[in-house]
């Protein structure tokens, strides 16, 4: 069974709906913000930094990290994070 139709069967038994998802435009935002980040700093943003809008980055990102580990982050959402950071983002700190 493929992981697509086991996370569907999973929330039919489980009565679970699909995920909320962030908002496009939120998502799109955070991601500029990222990118922006990555090409000034040359680093990934530290969650326990004390510039507060690089904090809320990094959680942004590892919550991010944690759905594609998961399988529920949207496709489309993973590849724009993976051209963006590369290839392993979700397991990069």
């Amino acid at each position: 069974m493929n992981e697509a139709k086991r996370r569907d069967l999973s929330r039919q038994i489980s009565g679970l709906g699909e995920p909320r998802w962030q908002d496009h435009a939120l998502f799109s935002v955070c991601l500029r913000r990222l990118g922006d980040f990555l090409a000034e700093r040359r680093r990934m943003p530290d969650v326990g930094a004390e510039d507060a809008s690089e904090a809320r980055l990094a959680s942004w990102l590892r919550t991010q990290q944690a759905a594609e580990r998961h399988g529920t982050l949207c496709g489309v959402r993973g590849l724009s994070l993976r051209e963006l950071i590369g290839p392993g983002w979700a397991f990069m700190r």
